[in-house]
């Protein structure tokens, strides 16, 4: 393991000279300290060139999280990809410090022992030293171990600190709730949140009375006028923007932000939440992680009665059953160019659905609306679930996705179970050493004539830092065995993916709306708009058009070759190349133009002069009546063609998603087989590759063929 740079460090005083590259990785927080690149860069720069190694490059992530794994870093992956060319373009990467390498075990050792394994080492500036000697790695033990507590130590106190100004009553801090204020703002200790009235202080004074609004007294407002109106929420909105009682930011009240901001659940039981389990960091069990959650009771805005009468006033009455529901297998998931989203918005006496953007609502009464086109949900949901099935059914283009999600994360080439055993070497090793120690340590006190409570005290102080190291020791081997672990599930989501191709080819093209909008939901799809739909022709649908849509045809090409087919099939008079009357037009014309307004969706006017006759509907009804028409069309059944003109053409569109094979085959039932329906990771995206240009770490990306 690192053998071939090893050799190259033992011997750096030869002919051989280092290639080095320096990773420079500053944190917000350092960067606010002033220790940024530029001051980084400074120390990595000497260091190399002390070392008398060749300085071949650079790659910096300023303002990144150690926190995050290399991939997750724009430079850090950029430098990793590029130690896995051949020949190998460095041979030593240079950080500053060794929390520049990672602020958990994770983040840490993943790339450094990928590196490893192609003979690549990291040195740090700092205490001078790196990882091609087994010294060298103990330090790197010790600043992973540094690195990692000093976070947790940071997020401990700080979290610790909010937690007991919570538990006090107090206002943990941040920004206080619509309709309160905070009081004693800046004495540590004594912050509260009382009611935004006037007090005549702080906002107020006798000379120049509530300077700015009071929230109260909004929301009190806001209450009268939604009892008054009985819940119509957009003339409550109204009302408040027109005497002026706005929004904390000044900004006027739509009709969803005034029922949201009234009808709080917090706000009408005068409490506050601390760490709410719906928006706090959970635990495995379900828990918040830094800190019990904690209802903090505030003054009430509003009396009980008041209460009661505002949550009378505003309940909703039952409707009617107004026929079957209609389903929008995408409503929310499709983006529009003015950024808002599109829903399902038809109305119920409506024979066609369509989705509507959301940005056509007045965010406030009179305020501007987008001008962004109506979409025909049957089209946009038949393009999108078609992408669907074509992806989760070809199962070359998921074995790309396995190969990928199994095979090219960092960390790939790292032999796990080599690692494993290297480490239960060292473990086993360090216990004996502190067993030895222990001994040696005791005997020795003992010949001094030391009691034996301070022979015990002696030994303890010696073995102190062979037990942190043993500490960090196993520390370092739990994180390589669930690494590992992670591994055995990526090689199990490899198989699951095989398994979602073979249950997505018998069974997704006959899923119902219903089930086709919950797979949207586990896909988690998202359709953004690119631009403008394609002008759509107004007026009567194209007859000839509709027919091949109806019977699932594309509109034949009329090659020579065809037309010996129809000529074969069908006897007309003349042959058919020659009209059968003077200045009328040849059978084989009259076909050619039916087929061109079939492709374009031209009008029967604009084909008329074209073609340079006026009887071209004439012939349209005569043929359908016939039979004729039926009888060429099966003559031509199995030629090459186009699709026929889409009535509502879709505008250029891009759609990216999830896969999560063991999520989805639970689902669905998909896969019989045991194991193949467990997912590791339910939140975690699949890696894969589309064969398009369009790629995103953990998602699948593509655009619509020919959109």
């Amino acid at each position: 393991m690192g053998k071939a740079l090893t050799s190259l460090v033992d011997g750096a005083a030869g002919a051989t000279t280092l290639r080095a590259v320096d990773y420079l990785r500053v944190s917000t927080e350092d960067q606010a300290k002033g220790y940024g690149v530029a001051y980084t860069s400074k120390k990595t720069a000497r260091y190399i060139e002390r070392k008398g190694w060749a300085h071949v490059g650079t790659y910096t992530d300023e303002g990144v999280s150690g926190s995050l794994e290399a991939h997750q870093r724009g430079d850090l992956k950029r430098l990793m990809g590029d130690a896995h060319r051949d020949p190998r373009p460095f041979d030593m990467v240079v950080v500053n410090e060794g929390r520049a390498i990672g602020r958990t075990g994770r983040a840490f050792w993943r790339w450094v022992w990928d590196l490893e394994e192609l003979g690549i080492f990291v040195a740090v500036v700092k205490d001078d030293y790196d990882n091609s000697t087994a010294s060298g790695r103990s330090k790197m033990r010790k600043d992973a171990d540094y690195a990692e507590d000093e976070r947790e130590n940071i997020r401990s106190r700080t979290q610790g600190g909010i937690q007991e100004k919570a538990e006090e009553g107090g206002f943990p801090g941040g920004q206080a709730r619509y309709g309160y204020r905070i009081a004693n703002k800046g004495k540590k200790g004594e912050q509260r949140l009382v009611i935004d009235l006037c007090d005549g202080g702080e906002c107020c004074s006798r000379s120049f009375p509530c300077v700015n609004l009071h929230e109260a007294v909004v929301l009190r407002r806001a209450r009268e006028f939604a009892v008054r109106f009985r819940g119509r929420w957009e003339t409550v909105a109204l009302s408040l923007n027109a005497e002026g009682l706005l929004t904390r930011s000044g900004k006027p009240w739509s009709r969803a932000n005034i029922r949201s901001r009234l009808m709080d659940e917090d706000l009408l039981n005068a409490r506050f939440v601390f760490r709410s389990p719906k928006n706090a960091e959970l635990g495995p069990d379900g828990r918040p992680v830094w800190g019990e959650s904690i209802v903090i009771d505030l003054d009430p805005v509003f009396t009980p009665e008041e209460v009661a009468e505002l949550r009378r006033a505003t309940a909703k009455l039952a409707r009617a059953a107004a026929g079957p529901r209609r389903v929008y297998t995408l409503s929310g998931r499709i983006m529009s160019p003015c950024g808002k989203h599109y829903v399902g918005a038809t109305r119920a006496e409506a024979t066609t659905r369509h989705y509507r953007c959301t940005g056509k609502a007045e965010a406030y009464p009179g305020a501007p609306t987008c001008s962004c086109s109506q979409i025909n949900a049957g089209g946009v949901e038949k393009w999108a679930w078609m992408e669907v099935c074509e992806l989760l059914g070809d199962a070359e283009r998921l074995r790309a996705m396995a190969e990928e999600w199994v095979g090219t994360t960092v960390g790939q080439n790292v032999d796990l179970t080599s690692r494993l055993a290297e480490l239960d070497q060292h473990i086993a090793e360090q216990n004996d050493t502190i067993d030895v120690t222990t001994v040696v340590v005791t005997k020795r006190e003992l010949r001094k004539g030391r009691t034996p409570e301070e022979a015990e005290a002696a030994v303890e102080r010696a073995v102190k830092p062979l037990l942190e190291e043993l500490a960090q020791l196993e520390k370092t081997r739990g994180e390589v065995a669930a690494w590992q672990v992670e591994v055995a599930m990526g090689e199990e989501r490899a198989k699951n993916l095989q398994a979602l191709a073979e249950m997505a080819h018998h069974r997704l093209e006959e899923l119902s709306g219903e089930q086709q909008q919950e797979f949207m939901e586990l896909l988690n799809i998202r359709i953004k708009v690119t631009g403008p739909p394609p002008p759509m022709r107004k007026g009567l649908v194209c007859s000839v058009a509709e027919w091949f849509r109806k019977n699932e045809r594309m509109v034949p090409d009329l090659t020579d070759a065809a037309w010996d087919r129809v000529m074969g099939t069908v006897r007309f008079p003349g042959g058919g190349p020659t009209p059968r009357q003077k200045g009328g037009l040849a059978p084989r014309v009259v076909l050619e133009a039916f087929l061109e307004k079939a492709r374009t969706g031209a009008r029967w006017p604009e084909l008329e002069a074209k073609y340079g006759s006026t009887g071209l509907r004439g012939h349209w009804r005569r043929w359908t009546a016939s039979g004729l028409w039926e009888g060429l069309m099966e003559a031509l059944e199995g030629y090459e063609g186009t699709p026929p003109v889409d009535p509502h053409p879709l505008p250029p569109m891009e759609m990216s998603g999830e896969v999560r094979p063991g999520v989805i085959l639970a689902a669905s039932g998909g896969s019989d087989r045991q194991g193949h329906v467990r997912e590791s990771d339910p939140s975690a995206a699949a890696c894969c590759s589309s064969g398009r240009p369009w790629r995103a770490a953990g998602r699948w990306w593509w655009s619509p063929g020919g959109r």
